[in-house]
């Protein structure tokens, strides 16, 4: 995993996260000052404008995942890189796992990390000076801590799942799009069962699980690759 460091430029993906967490943070403000202004019902509470914030993170890290699989191993696996990569006196499955692993360390600990500030940051003001008629109970940020957790792992399973796609069709755009589009559904999962701890275990256990099938899968697969 320190060869892997070492060789892709992880900075880009730090800055990245850090320019989305500035994007959260402004975010979770223009929602509750639109929904002030437009008088919209739906955005007038908090727990809908921390969720929905958190399904926009969700969207964006899978995607930012995504885009590093497709750097990582999607382009690895791919003519002369392929040739190269298999050219080291490594095991084929360990190099596709550390790959792996750090794209999932990384993705998990960037949208942790990035969904402190909105809530720190924006709770603080509105105990100073509120933009939303509602009241911020210490019940409803646990339970947004929570879901937040499972977003996060949640992430790691769509992107391996939109990885997986876009290994079989060699595809960059199709990891892109297929992350989306699993974050369309997931989404609306997470929506629909917010505040139901046992909704949000099974979830995280399904896409934990499709996360893990879609590794042994992809290692079996490269393990037995011939190059062209």
């Amino acid at each position: 995993m320190k060869l892997e460091i070492k060789k892709n430029k992880m900075n880009n993906y730090t800055v990245a996260s850090l320019v989305a967490t500035l994007g959260l943070v402004a975010f979770i403000y223009f929602i509750a000052y639109v929904a002030q202004v437009e008088n919209e019902p739906d955005f007038q509470n908090y727990a809908n404008i921390f969720l929905f914030v958190g399904i926009v993170s969700m969207i964006v890290f899978s995607i930012l995942s995504a885009v590093m699989y497709s750097r990582f191993v999607i382009e690895e696996y791919t003519g002369k890189r392929m040739l190269l990569l298999f050219s080291y006196p490594v095991n084929r499955q360990k190099v596709l796992l550390a790959k792996m692993a750090l794209v999932i360390g990384f993705t998990t600990f960037a949208m942790a990390l990035s969904n402190i500030p909105p809530l720190v940051i924006f709770s603080i003001t509105e105990s100073i000076s509120p933009i939303v008629n509602d009241t911020l109970s210490s019940e409803l940020l646990l339970s947004i801590v929570k879901t937040i957790f499972v977003l996060s792992i949640t992430v790691n399973g769509i992107s391996l799942i939109a990885m997986r796609i876009g290994f079989m069709k060699r595809s960059v755009p199709a990891t892109i799009v297929t992350a989306f589009l699993l974050c369309a559904v997931v989404g609306n999962i997470v929506i629909s069962s917010f505040g139901n701890d046992v909704l949000l275990l099974i979830l995280l256990g399904v896409v934990a699980l499709a996360g893990a099938i879609v590794i042994i899968e992809l290692m079996k697969k490269v393990n037995s690759m011939e190059i062209d």
